[in-house]
């Protein structure tokens, strides 16, 4: 989730001498668009004539701007939507971040310093409406040997969601919701109300089709896909602390493999599979057509939102104290045992200002009571803190506090990140305080972080054996998931966007060395993470990853950066 904008990334316009090397790649093994191997037109019409005339010739978004000029209707209707994350997901060929349709060499129809080209957008795409125009598509990609793709929003941070040449499975006009009040996985499992939801759905659709009677552990943004990489990737949400991630949510998924068979992934039927969809990453087992998700009867008390602005006036002095205090308060934050409830939410934290927005499953007076001992902290440390902000206010059901928070999600800014996750250690541990203290702080120096309180609570209480996800057990035993980046003008060059991802690097590399132990999120983690498969899923549940990939996908058709791998 990002809120804010402006300084809130570190902006990066120097040169590395080898920042060409970051994305340098093996020769593609795949047939490309100017080989001979590539499909004829008429091989290709026949293709869609297959998929009853879903088949889509893809430009990049900008393209109108560069064939039609600058002052054309097109290209002003495009620079009037850029930032729109709903007008981007509507588009075939644009991702979240435009970082990703640009190649190896800064080609891309976004940079006006350059001309226009195809860079990583796929030049075809399949618009599926039918289970049956995906088994089509992996069937003539295999065929032609072009690799696949999958997207819905393009909510994507490591371009997993696009390359060149490719043949794009794109699940946008997919879409289907339904609330299943009864719901039974397998033979002999209690009901349990749960909502059924299609690959092409968006968090802020579902979340509308569920309320006011329930709640469902979801992305806060509402442009997330419901059934892609977000949930595949583990989930993480503000409801998180209180009902757990979102892949500890799903009940069923519906899926087609790369050989083409329609399959159903729960704990009754190909189990391994369904295990692995849990947490095992998006575009690498399957592609995932439904998910099956329990349903949370909202609160008939209401939840308690929180909001808090707070000057650090001794820079970082006070930046330290504050998270000292901070990390001592958060086991109690995240224990229902204290008040009854657990908090959720966000935090924004500079050398000048820390910023929170908080949510709490509970009454008014429970989540007072629950916050009283960071308040009275704050107070008690008038040299270092001046809180200009402190407002709690009642909110219907979690959408409905969502509602009042959400700033509408802009996107379309070149980005990277890193993160890392915060284990409990570093709250009840004095030592393992002190050194995370000393790091974020650090890390605050350059960059503003953004601490999610999405761990904890339920996510911890839930499967620590890995039983029955596959997501890193680091995610078990964290509190905090710490996150930062940097971005770029859509007019820089490609040596400038690379020095941002080694920015990021150095950043990532300082914020790991103080958690080695820990892990990071899959969907929001450096692009160079060194020990990517430790960091993502811990050796064992990756080894067993492999194995399951090998059975489903034995040639190794879904494929995509930092995506488990088929075994040597």
């Amino acid at each position: 989730m990002f809120l804010m904008s402006g300084n809130r990334y570190l902006c990066v316009a120097r040169r590395y001498s080898d920042a060409d090397q970051l994305f340098t790649r093996s020769p593609s093994s795949y047939c490309q668009p100017a080989e001979p191997c590539w499909p004829s037109p008429q091989e290709w019409q026949s293709f869609n004539m297959s998929v009853k005339g879903r088949l889509i010739s893809v430009q990049p978004e900008g393209t109108p701007c560069y064939t039609e000029g600058p002052t054309s209707p097109a290209c002003v209707a495009i620079v009037g939507n850029w930032t729109n994350p709903y007008w981007r997901s509507a588009q075939p060929g644009a991702m979240q971040d435009p970082i990703w349709e640009e190649d190896d060499e800064g080609n891309s129809c976004f940079n006006s310093m350059q001309p226009c080209a195809q860079g990583r957008v796929p030049p075809y795409a399949v618009a599926v409406q039918e289970v049956a125009d995906i088994s089509s598509a992996l069937s003539f990609a295999i065929q032609y040997n072009i690799r696949v793709v999958i997207k819905t929003s393009g909510h994507e941070l490591q371009g997993r969601s696009t390359a060149a040449g490719a043949l794009l499975i794109w699940m946008y006009n997919y879409k289907d919701i339904q609330v299943i009040e009864n719901y039974i996985a397998c033979s002999g499992d209690r009901s349990v109300p749960a909502v059924n939801v299609t690959g092409g759905a968006a968090w802020g659709e579902v979340y509308a089709a569920v309320a006011p009677k329930y709640g469902v552990v979801g992305g806060s943004a509402r442009t997330v896909a419901a059934c892609g990489g977000y949930t595949l990737g583990g989930g993480h949400s503000y409801m998180s602390p209180a009902y757990g991630l979102a892949v500890d949510n799903v009940l069923a998924f519906s899926a087609v493999l790369a050989n083409g068979t329609f399959v159903i992934a729960s704990a009754c039927s190909h189990p391994d599979l369904f295990w692995a969809l849990r947490g095992g990453g998006g575009g690498t087992f399957a592609v995932i057509t439904s998910a099956v998700y329990l349903l949370h009867p909202t609160p008939a008390e209401g939840v308690t939102g929180y909001y808090a602005s707070i000057a650090l006036l001794r820079n970082t002095t006070s930046v330290s104290l504050l998270l000292d205090g901070f990390l001592s308060a958060t086991p109690n934050l995240l224990s229902p045992n204290q008040t009854g409830g657990v908090w959720g939410g966000y935090f924004f934290l500079g050398m000048s200002t820390f910023t929170a927005i908080f949510v709490y499953n509970g009454t008014l007076p429970a989540a007072q009571a629950s916050l009283l001992p960071l308040q009275e902290f704050m107070a008690s440390n008038p040299t270092d803190f001046l809180v200009s902000a402190s407002q709690f206010f009642p909110a219907a059901s979690m959408n409905d506090w969502h509602n009042i928070i959400d700033t509408g999600d802009p996107t379309g800014t070149p980005l990277t990140v890193g993160s890392r996750l915060v284990p409990l250690s570093a709250c009840t541990d004095s030592a393992q305080r002190a050194i995370a203290v000393t790091a974020i702080t650090a890390l605050a120096a350059q960059v503003t972080v953004e601490g999610n309180l999405v761990a904890g609570g339920a996510v911890a209480a839930f499967d620590r054996a890995s039983t029955h996800t596959s997501v890193t057990p680091a995610w078990r035993d964290a509190v905090w998931h710490v996150t930062f980046g940097g971005t770029c003008n859509l007019t820089c060059s490609i040596d400038e966007t690379l020095a941002v991802f080694y920015e990021v690097a150095d950043l990532s590399g300082m914020i790991r060395a103080a958690f080695p132990d820990s892990g990071a999120y899959w969907s929001e983690s450096d692009y160079n993470e060194p020990d990517w498969q430790q960091s993502f899923w811990g050796s064992t549940n990756y080894i067993r990853l492999q194995h399951i990939k090998q059975q489903y996908d034995p040639q190794g058709i879904f494929e995509c950066h930092h995506c488990v791998t088929l075994p040597d």
